[in-house]
């Protein structure tokens, strides 16, 4: 019997279920097999997941991606279950392979001395008379789920590159597996685990397909479900075919983060809606609260002749429950009738308390996104209660910590916590200050932690309305009171959610 990483397969589709049982029940020792192997662009220049990987000391080693269901290649293009796929399924196990290949390289200092082959696995397909010519020879079908050796000893004999010397499994678990204690290196950590959770979800494939067949679409998403990333995406495929896109948000540091991640070049524009607002207008902020009250009111009448001047082919709006019926207005003026018209929103973070009914409405249905990619499990089980029903973590999202609670009387014992706290992550654990953040419901002045942030340079506080629509490694929650409008569930659902890999909240005792 094969040894196997991980011992047991439970959490995965059923086809990688089923060639797992298979590898582990019927190949011999001292094959041996590793699943869900993540691999990052820091050392193999791309990211992915290889299904599987199985290796043999004295044969080399074999890279599978699987793909189960009905699986079809119809003029040169390849669909499962009635979806066509982004990418030929030999494409993407050369891929895996290659990126293996030079992980190996770069962890070693040279090639691998063994066979590295490649394959796909169509576990419910039989074998057809013809194979697409690039899968000929590098197919496994669901016969070869009784006896897989054969298959991958035919695989690995196929290959150019001999065994010039024996493949030392240890070596290659170091590099797949590594045993690490994380709590003392917290960098490796949270890379290991944002390779882990930053996967595509059948949900957001969809979503994206839809783009292509609708001119005007709402995706509806739950909080950490990859609505910015969706958005970024759509941008750059629509500036790549020629469009002018105007990319907005609410919050100033969302636009910023946006405007960070545009491409080079790309003909897209990343804005806050009232920055545009106050350059259409051309007003400064006068400080009074009358200037944001009526801004975008006046902002309408230009929105008009920017779309007459058909300044953007394409408007994408991310955190759209956030915007007001008067920025709607002007947001809809400012797209032209023929432009593509994106919108993304979660009403449950609708912590302005804006009308809901004034989100433009297209005729179509909605993609909703029920899957959490962002946080780990440990924090996911705090989010849940606060979260909408239906929503999930994702199924293979790394366990991460449980969510350690601090409760005090008042603020001063509750301050002495965060130091404690924060000693402990930052000098203890060797956590960088960057990678931590506080959140609270007020603004800082009213928060008394000037002397906590002037003693540990790096760390940051912001409101959990400022920080909508971002995310830290490291969230500490301060200040949070039972019965405190400025937490309630929808407040402790975004600020909750803001979390990657960890999550501390500092309560005060008490209504």
């Amino acid at each position: 019997m094969a040894r196997t990483v991980p011992e047991t397969l439970t959490d995965a589709p059923v086809s990688e279920r089923v060639v797992f049982a298979s590898l582990r029940a019927r190949l011999p020792d001292p094959w041996r097999v590793w699943h869900g192997v993540a691999y990052s662009a820091a050392q193999t220049g791309t990211e992915g997941e290889a299904d599987f990987v199985a290796a043999h000391p004295a044969r080399g080693l074999v890279v599978i991606e699987v793909k189960g269901g009905h699986v079809a290649c119809r003029a040169g293009a390849w669909f499962q279950d009635g979806r066509r796929l982004r990418e030929a399924p030999a494409l993407q196990a050369t891929r895996e392979a290659h990126a293996l290949v030079r992980a190996w390289a770069a962890r070693f200092g040279a090639p691998p001395p063994f066979p590295v082959a490649h394959a796909v696995w169509l576990t419910g397909a039989e074998r057809p008379p013809r194979e697409p010519l690039d899968l000929a020879g590098r197919a496994l079908y669901a016969a070869d789920l009784a006896d897989p050796e054969p298959a991958l000893l035919r695989l690995l004999a196929a290959e150019a590159h001999p065994l010039r010397e024996p493949l030392d499994l240890d070596a290659l678990e170091a590099l797949l597996s590594p045993t690490l204690d994380f709590r003392r290196d917290w960098v490796m950590r949270r890379d290991l685990q944002d390779a882990s959770i930053a996967r595509l979800t059948e949900e957001q494939a969809r979503a994206f397909d839809a783009f292509a067949e609708f001119r005007r679409f709402r995706v509806r998403g739950c909080a950490g479900s990859g609505k910015t990333l969706l958005a970024l995406r759509q941008a750059h495929v629509w500036a790549a075919a020629g469009k002018r896109v105007l990319l907005l948000c609410f919050n100033l540091l969302l636009a910023e983060r946006l405007r960070e991640l545009v491409a080079p070049g790309a003909s897209i524009r990343a804005v806050a809606v009232n920055d545009l607002f106050r350059e259409l207008l051309g007003r400064e902020d006068d400080g009074t609260p009358e200037f944001w009250h009526t801004l975008a009111r006046d902002a309408l009448a230009p929105a008009r002749a920017l779309a007459a001047r058909r300044a953007y082919d394409a408007v994408i709006v991310d955190e759209g429950q956030d915007f007001s019926p008067d920025q709607w207005a002007a947001v809809q003026a400012l797209v032209p009738e023929d432009a593509n018209f994106l919108i993304f929103y979660d009403p449950a973070q609708n912590i302005f308390d804006r009308d809901p009914a004034a989100l433009p409405a297209f005729g179509c249905p909605d993609a909703v996104l029920t899957t959490n990619c962002r946080n780990t499990r440990g924090v996911f089980a705090t989010l849940r209660p606060y979260a909408p029903d239906g929503v999930r973590a994702f199924p293979d999202a790394p366990a991460g910590d449980a969510t350690e609670v601090y409760r005090a009387a008042n603020r001063p014992a509750l301050r002495a916590r965060l130091r404690a706290l924060l000693a402990r992550l930052i000098r203890d654990e060797g956590v960088p200050p960057q990678d931590i953040l506080l959140i609270g419901g007020r603004a800082l002045p009213n928060m008394a932690l000037a002397d906590v942030l002037a003693d540990f340079p790096g760390l940051r506080y912001y409101t959990y309305r400022k920080f909508k629509g971002l995310e830290a490694p490291i969230l500490i929650l301060v200040d949070v009171r039972d019965g405190d409008p400025l937490w309630d569930r929808a407040a402790r659902y975004t600020a909750i959610s803001r979390a990657i890999h960890r999550l501390f909240i500092l309560e005060l005792e008490g209504r």
